[in-house]
């Protein structure tokens, strides 16, 4: 840890003696952001989504409406009547003027990041090569936007779209394999090393492409993939009996052998695809791909693509619910941009907030080693000094947070929550403060939190002599569902084999289904259910 502060404050000194840009960070898209770039399509099926995606957006952020200047079936007048019709109003909606050819502004839009031109950080945009489609005013859009803007634009030399580069905002990116053809001159690790160079990450994930799970040539990562936070990875379940099922699965298992920051394994979350309107899945390149990957994270709120299938839909919703507590989840329909090979992800780019303000947090989940006195740490990166950051808490059912400081010290900064009790269970959130920029962690605080109590063997003791939990089914393919007596809770499980290896540990929320095709193998094992007042082991078999 020690190290890696030293490194980003060498790299922040040696910058600020720099005329030219240096990279410092590149936030992930989970972080807070000012605003979101859309473009308008002069097409009434696709200019609907874009209407019901700036609806979303308008409460939480910007929405910047990218229109035609030239001569255009709509101007900007008809494009607000239009929108007010759908029920966007004036607030937090802007137009920006720039010449595109179509909506895909998260393949040629820019990539923001915070960087050093002159005398301090600011946030200024990469355009990677988009020359390979015919479209050069698209291609041209984060130079119009740039100039626009008066945002610093710097050219990578690397051909790729943004839908084929997810950062999980601290030191890994991921891509799929394609971006090794659409650079044929230069060898994989050659294309691994300007990615790392250009936005300062310890390494950059390649995985293999989807060939017949539809989606056309670009075959993105975010189609399949989300990053979630720091430490969670989202990726999408296929049924067994399609052809690129041996393929994501090879992929899972890539990732969940990736450390991130924090010198853990990502936690993996499974999502179930859904299929087509026929009820079908694709089996080649140029079909339909339908996918809950290709949402958008806008601070606290989770745009996620939504296709007419309830049955589908809802489980879509309610995994994103579990994972990401306290963000307000709003479904948009897809249906007219799948068919064209992309989703919500695609049709937007986010843009981070004007300063650099971020909280490094490894989250304290779960059953913890008991200590009256808790300490919780993190780091914040900022573009200037720290005022402020406090640790507000609540313990059991209390409705209020209480608030503690949080002491600003190198290499951790920390906050102690005093006096705890072994049969507490504590909430927190983090909170920081720059100037008049405010930060939280989680986002979506303070209906969103983090959740710990603490482990304490030998006194724990099931509610009453019965069980209290059903797992079903049992046995199991691979996905079971835990029902607590007393309805939906969350709570904390840890899986061994028969061997007594872990094969798999996190929270989840009962009566919602835990995907682990991804970590077992057919045999017996020990599901161990963790709350506070209960420690239940049941046997399951998967085959």
């Amino acid at each position: 840890m020690i190290q890696r502060i030293l490194t980003f404050l060498s790299i922040l000194s040696l910058s600020l003696q720099m005329t030219a840009q240096l990279a410092i960070s590149f936030p992930g898209e989970f972080e807070k952001n000012e605003g979101v770039l859309l473009v308008w399509d002069y097409s009434p099926s696709r200019d609907s989504v874009v209407a019901n995606m700036a609806a979303a957006i308008q409460p939480v952020a910007k929405a910047w409406i990218i229109y035609y200047p030239a001569t255009a079936p709509m101007d900007t007048t008809d494009i607000r009547n239009y929108l007010l019709s759908r029920g966007v109003g004036y607030e937090n909606v802007h137009f920006i003027p720039a010449w595109t050819e179509t909506l895909w502004v998260r393949d040629f839009g820019p990539f923001t990041g915070y960087g050093v031109f002159e005398d301090a950080p600011e946030r200024f945009f990469y355009d990677a090569g988009y020359s390979q489609y015919g479209r050069p005013k698209d291609d041209s859009v984060p130079s119009q936007i740039g100039n626009y803007w008066n945002i610093p634009t710097v050219g990578l030399n690397l051909e790729f779209e943004g839908g084929n580069l997810l950062l999980d905002g601290l030191s890994n990116g991921f891509a799929t394999k394609r971006i090794y053809s659409q650079n044929p001159l230069l060898t994989p690790e050659e294309i691994e090393q300007q990615l790392k160079d250009a936005f300062n990450l310890q390494s950059v994930v390649f995985l293999d492409v989807l060939n017949h799970s539809g989606g056309g040539i670009w075959k993105h990562v975010d189609m399949f993939m989300k990053v979630l936070d720091y430490e969670t990875i989202m990726v999408s379940s296929y049924p067994d009996s399609l052809p690129d099922y041996p393929v994501i699965e090879s992929n899972v298992e890539i990732l969940s052998q990736t450390q991130n920051y924090f010198q853990n394994p990502y936690k993996i979350v499974r999502i179930p695809a859904p299929p087509k309107e026929d009820g079908t899945f694709a089996t080649t390149q140029n079909d339909e791909m339908r996918t809950y990957t290709n949402s958008l994270i806008i601070n606290n709120v989770i745009i996620v693509p939504s296709y007419n299938l309830p049955e589908y839909d809802s489980v879509a919703k309610q995994i994103y619910e579990a994972q990401m507590p306290g963000y307000i989840i709003k479904m948009v329909d897809a249906r007219t941009l799948t068919p064209l090979f992309g989703a919500l992800h695609c049709i937007s780019k986010e843009i981070p907030q004007e300063r650099l303000l971020k909280i490094v947090h490894e989250k304290v989940e779960g059953p913890q080693t008991y200590a009256s006195d808790f300490a919780i740490t993190c780091l914040a990166n900022c573009d200037s000094l720290v005022q402020e950051m406090w640790l507000h808490y609540k313990l059991n059912d209390d409705s209020e947070f209480q608030t503690t400081p949080i002491h600003l010290v190198c290499p951790t900064h920390y906050g102690v929550i005093e006096g705890l009790l072994p049969t507490d269970t504590v909430h927190y959130y983090i909170e920081g403060r720059s100037g008049l920029i405010t930060v939280t962690y989680p986002l979506s605080s303070p209906d969103g939190y983090f959740t710990f109590w603490f482990d304490v063997v030998g006194e724990k003791e099931p509610v009453s002599a019965v069980s209290n939990y059903t797992v079903y089914p049992n046995p199991s393919a691979g996905k079971i569902t835990i029902v607590a007596p007393a309805g939906n809770e969350r709570i904390y499980i840890r899986l061994n084999n028969m061997h007594g290896e872990l094969v798999y540990q996190g929270l989840v929320n009962t009566s919602q289904t835990v995907d682990l095709q991804h970590v077992i193998l057919p045999g017996i094992y020990f599901l161990q259910i963790n709350t506070r007042s209960t420690l239940e082991t049941k046997k399951v078999i998967f085959y």
